[in-house]
């Protein structure tokens, strides 16, 4: 029987440097080489390193004003003769793979060596944290850089505060919560089940960062200290990016991990795969508690596959905050009803959120498992900005018969580009329906601010707040606020004004 040349994992590695003492000697481009060595001695192959042809590094937030490339190159003792960056995104680890894989097979390169590492633990107490803005600056002009540098969010957005993951999540997880026709009591009961899952996945795992002493409980309940952050999350609802982790990947194909003699017992096969991008900014999004691009990134990756929803024997769906997870479960095809535990790591709350590179973890955890299971396949996905940028990865110990190939991939962003958004208004004037809202509570004056998004009586969006002090804010936080209806008048240099 003729083998089939596939794209094969055959080495990962994983660091989690897990003393709390704040150590300035601890650099992230150290952890990028720790985990480049753990993951060469992981294939059994320790002279691996010197066949790699490409390094594809996942961008971090914890401090680099330059390309980490030559700093991880010299720590880990690599000289690969192409070396590349990622831009910002949590899609990147999972994009990479599939991206590797192509080039792989389209005989680019023979072994890929992707690696992401944040040390924002250490660089909380000694340096100043990178906004997401500012890498993308520094991005613009290096012709190392791959991936999508468009902004976030357009000048409007930033006007209302709809800038920021921890702004934007809160006003998909109330739309998705009136969506499913729950009570904010009845949401938080549902999330606290939700965590558990979490907290259960991370439960004596030793890379999570929270493995044993973050208990569930504690997470969606507000106290003096886990206050409410940003309506309906508590401080603790929100991932944790303050640790230091790092993962590495491997990849090659079959021919040539037999020729390098990798034993196949740590072959795990990429079985298909898709990325694209959302409408990109979220005054565009269709609405706000399902996510189109999430339905036909899966259907392809299930598609390239071979296989169908069934087959997948464990998930692991990126989870920076409960509606990301949930939303990407129901576009799958999953159900509300009986939801399948969703994170093999315990997600970014208890496992930790080490930046752009989170996927990483979730693909060398889901590596480890089918090793032990090969009959079995995972469903891993990665999330950039805000439901924007969406990668799926289906990975099996399971041979391929057919050939990689993603040919159900090519019209996902055509047809993303062809729905219809609603118009934005910019100086909207009248009365308005309330879409969807958030109140942030993390503001410099202490003073709650809310974020609505509404629809005017044409139909057309429209951002806004309210004024300072309203009594809006107390019915937001203890009543069922989307439906609401009140009058909408234009900003005087500033956001609008929900009345």
């Amino acid at each position: 029987m003729n083998r089939i040349n596939s794209p094969v994992l055959i080495g990962v590695g994983q660091i989690t440097h897990r003393e709390k003492i704040r150590d300035e000697g601890i650099d992230g481009n150290d952890l990028a080489a720790q985990a480049i060595e753990a993951c060469a001695q992981d294939t059994g192959r320790l002279d691996i390193l010197e066949h790699v042809d490409v390094l594809s590094v996942v961008s971090s937030f914890a401090g680099h004003r330059g390309s980490p490339l030559a700093a991880i190159c010299e720590k880990a003792g690599i000289n690969p003769p192409r070396r590349e960056e990622a831009a910002v995104g949590g899609n990147n680890p999972q994009w990479l793979v599939n991206r590797a894989a192509d080039k792989i097979m389209a005989g680019e390169f023979k072994i890929a060596l992707l690696v992401g590492a944040e040390a924002l633990y250490r660089n909380l107490k000694f340096h100043k944290l990178i906004a997401w803005e500012e890498l993308n600056e520094r991005f613009r002009d290096d012709p190392a850089i791959i991936g999508d540098l468009r902004r976030g969010a357009n000048a409007h957005e930033v006007l209302h505060g709809v800038d920021r993951a921890s702004h934007i999540y809160p006003l998909l997880e109330n739309a998705l919560r009136a969506h499913l026709k729950m009570s904010q009591t009845e949401y938080r009961y549902f999330l606290r089940t939700y965590y558990r899952s979490m907290a259960a996945a991370a439960e004596g795992n030793p890379y999570a960062w929270f493995n044993d002493e973050k208990k569930w409980d504690d997470i969606t309940k507000p106290t003096p200290t886990n206050p409410l952050f940003n309506f309906p999350y508590t401080k603790y609802m929100n991932p944790v990016p303050a640790v230091n982790q790092a993962a590495a990947v491997l990849m090659t194909d079959t021919e040539t991990a037999r020729k390098l003699a990798i034993p196949r017992d740590k072959w795990v096969y990429i079985r298909g795969g898709a990325e694209a991008t959302e409408k990109w900014y979220i005054s565009e999004r269709v609405n706000y508690y399902s996510s189109p691009l999430i339905r036909f990134t899966a259907k392809a990756a299930l598609e390239s596959a071979g296989i169908e929803l069934p087959d997948i024997d464990f998930f692991d769906l990126y989870s920076c905050f409960p509606c990301a997870t949930i939303i990407s479960a129901l576009e799958i095809g999953l159900s509300i009803q009986s939801l399948p535990p969703l994170s093999i790591t315990g997600g970014l709350s208890f496992f930790g959120g080490p930046g752009n590179n989170y996927t990483m973890h979730s693909i060398a955890h889901a590596v480890g498992r089918l090793r032990q299971h090969p009959e079995e396949y995972g469903f891993i996905t990665g999330v950039g900005h805000y439901l924007t940028k969406h990668s799926v990865g289906i990975y099996s110990g399971i041979e391929p018969e057919k050939a990689w190939g993603r040919e159900s991939q090519k019209n996902i962003q055509a047809r993303i580009d062809a729905l219809e958004s609603p118009v934005l208004c910019e100086r909207p004037e009248g009365p308005a329906t309330v879409e969807t809202y958030t109140v942030l509570y993390d503001m410099p004056d202490g003073i709650p601010w809310p974020i609505i998004i509404a629809r005017l009586d044409s139909g057309e969006r429209c951002l806004a707040t309210t004024l300072k002090g309203s009594d809006l804010v107390e019915q937001m936080e203890q009543e069922e606020f989307i439906g609401h209806r009140g009058l909408i008048t234009p900003g005087a240099g500033g956001p609008n004004i929900f009345r």
